[in-house]
């Protein structure tokens, strides 16, 4: 046993070791080189290394520290991907971008909340009523006939200039037409005040414009937008004549028109935009380079030829939790709370290599005996730890995550109104209403 001491304590330290560690990652830190020679110390000594011989060198020791911090670090990477992954979407991945340049690593950045992933998520939706600038609609008219029920969008719906609409589809389409609106007669512009019923619909005046005996009210905002949703859908249905619906690719109109007058009622007006590629306009995003290099190629041609690639880094950016731009963290950085959760996690990693190495010899004979090693209850003992450890830890983060910090601050603030309420006002502040 105490050759056995000798060889371990003998051992050069970890800054005299060649490759100390299995993969590295922190040798070269300061104070991960500091506390790998005294994490030697503390292993051996909860092992009981002064009683008892302990079957681990050093280098199996920090081979367990450098597992323990990694373990830490690959918890921490889930739970701020689980936070932040909406605003990594698309973003480069990994530590080099598509040009092969280092990039920084997201480890100990704090991600900004922003609104991209939300507004990228309603893009569809605002498409519907034209909002935004990645919206492309068209409007055009249809000519009515008297007793024709069916027309063509893809052919008859045409703009100004007498084209139809579907030559005019946005490049990246996928050919199909949607119908967002149709309407017999030009909307209505509304005027109105909370008064007078002649002001509701004065079409053709701006809001500037004074009408006959107008009033203005102080009124919340939400009331005039609440009014102007229901005089449009009023509108819709008052004052329409015909509905439809879309049959394949044509507009069938209800009831038949039989009275269209040229010129005067012979127009449906229809507003429409077109379905898009979901990765975006991918014959675009080709560009014509020498390199092979790059994340995808168009098959084909020979070696050393040019290949058409994507450039659009969205198509091959961050698409999952696996593909985000976090790197090991420095040791250096880690707090009390971290270092000593290493120390906890590499001892429960050292308590079951070392129950491995006994379990090899289960039975060791002895004078006159025979002596049965714990190589199984140290196994159990150290899978048991990790479970607790890691357990542990995921419900920490997850108490400290963006949702539950945002409930908890919310649960704050209505805490603090329903104490704010028994407070009563200062004098000389209250509204006196006459």
């Amino acid at each position: 046993m105490r050759k056995q001491i000798c060889i371990i304590k003998c051992m050069a330290s970890f800054i005299q070791t060649l490759r100390p560690t299995a993969f590295g990652y922190y040798d070269s830190d300061p104070l991960f080189q500091r506390d790998a020679d005294a994490m030697v110390t503390f292993i051996l000594r909860r092992l009981g290394e002064d009683v008892l011989g302990v079957e681990l060198t050093k280098k199996m020791i920090w081979m367990a520290f450098e597992e323990a911090t990694r373990k830490l670090n690959s918890l921490f990477v889930e739970y701020q991907a689980n936070s932040n992954l909406a605003n990594l979407l698309g973003s480069p991945t990994g530590s080099l971008d598509q040009n092969g340049n280092n990039v920084i690593n997201l480890s100990s950045i704090y991600v900004q909340q922003n609104l991209q992933f939300l507004s990228d998520l309603a893009a569809p939706y605002s498409a519907l009523i034209g909002y935004g600038n990645f919206a492309e609609n068209y409007s055009g008219s249809i000519v009515l006939e008297n007793g024709r029920q069916d027309y063509d969008l893809y052919t008859e719906l045409k703009d100004d200039t007498a084209t139809p609409l579907f030559n005019l589809q946005p490049s990246g389409s996928i050919g199909k037409m949607q119908v967002y609106e149709v309407f017999h007669l030009a909307p209505v512009q509304y005027v109105f005040n909370s008064n007078i019923a002649s002001n509701f619909i004065a079409s053709g005046l701006p809001v500037e414009s004074y009408v006959p005996d107008t009033r203005f009210y102080v009124l919340p905002l939400f009331e005039d937008v609440l009014r102007a949703g229901m005089l449009k859908g009023a509108q819709k249905v008052r004052r329409s004549h015909y509905s439809y619906k879309i049959i394949g690719r044509n507009l069938r109109i209800y009831p038949t028109p039989t009275n269209v007058v040229p010129g005067i009622s012979d127009r449906l007006w229809v507003r429409v935009g077109f379905r898009q590629q979901p990765y975006g306009n991918l014959t675009n995003n080709l560009l014509t380079s020498g390199s092979s290099a790059g994340p995808s190629s168009v098959s084909g041609g020979s070696a050393g030829s040019q290949q058409n690639q994507f450039v659009d880094q969205s198509l091959f950016g961050v698409n999952g939790p696996f593909s985000a731009p976090y790197g090991p963290w420095p040791y250096k950085s880690l707090n009390i709370w971290a270092r000593t959760w290493i120390s906890e996690m590499t001892l429960a990693i050292s308590t079951e290599m070392l129950g491995r190495i006994r379990g090899k010899f289960k039975n060791f004979p002895i004078p006159g005996a025979e002596l049965t090693l714990n190589g199984d209850d140290l196994v159990a003992a150290g899978r048991e730890d990790r479970e607790k450890l890691i357990t542990s830890m995921k419900e920490t983060l997850d108490n400290l995550s963006f949702d539950k910090l945002a409930e908890r601050e919310a649960t704050k603030a209505e805490q603090m109104v329903k104490q704010l309420s028994f407070v009563p006002m200062p004098p000389k502040t209250a509204i006196k209403l006459y």
